[in-house]
């Protein structure tokens, strides 16, 4: 993989890699794309390392610093910020609210880290794309996703908060109000808007990624 290092606009989203098996490379690639800023927590680090990208932050843990040092001397220039947590993941979070930053697609394990829990609570502040297993999550605090999709395009839909109630349009089985208590899977009918909405509960959207990221 090539460098993807050039300027950039700040306010295109950030990439925080915690787990860097979440996506294929293929798709990594597309997300760096548009040069956004790569930002690696320690544990993900040796394998982006072997990806040959330019990395521009590393977050590390105190005890770790001196030992990442001479490993980064190919990525100069590069900032490298020490947390006494071992959350890094959370550090990163964090660190980009210190920095204003206001997107971020992030790369992470949802059953080794808090990262579910933490995107809800940053909900209001950042807008944040969760990639885990090849998938695309979304969290919809307001409790209203529409999407222009190909006919037979699959929706996994999640839902957060008790007494949510769903309505869909725009797929072949519709929901029309109805009791939203476990995870279910919405298949669009046609190519056009597909519309999924509660009684503004806030659940999450997952989706498999395609080569197009941004569809």
């Amino acid at each position: 993989m090539s460098s993807h290092h050039v300027v950039r606009d700040e306010q295109e989203p950030a990439i925080l890699i915690d787990d860097p098996f979440a996506l294929h490379l293929e798709f990594v690639e597309l997300l760096l794309e548009w040069s956004p800023t790569v930002i690696v927590t320690a544990n993900a680090l040796d394998e982006v390392l072997h990806w040959g990208i330019k990395i521009d932050v590393v977050l590390a843990q105190t005890a770790q610093i001196e030992k990442l040092k001479p490993r980064l001397k190919d990525q100069q220039p590069i900032d490298l910020y020490a947390f006494e947590t071992n959350d890094l993941l959370n550090a990163g979070f964090i660190f980009l609210l210190d920095m204003g930053r206001k997107a971020v697609n992030v790369m992470a394990d949802i059953y080794q880290t808090q990262v579910l829990d933490q995107i809800r609570e940053l909900s209001r502040e950042m807008d944040i794309v969760l990639f885990y297993n090849n998938q695309k999550w979304i969290y919809t605090p307001r409790g209203f996703y529409q999407k222009w999709v190909r006919s037979g395009h699959v929706f996994g839909v999640h839902p957060v908060a008790a007494n949510t109630f769903i309505k869909t349009k725009g797929f072949y089985t519709e929901k029309n109000d109805e009791p939203f208590v476990e995870p279910d899977e919405l298949v669009a009918e046609a190519s056009g808007k597909v519309v999924i909405e509660t009684n503004q509960k806030p659940f999450w959207v997952i989706e498999q990624v395609e080569t197009d990221l941004y569809k």
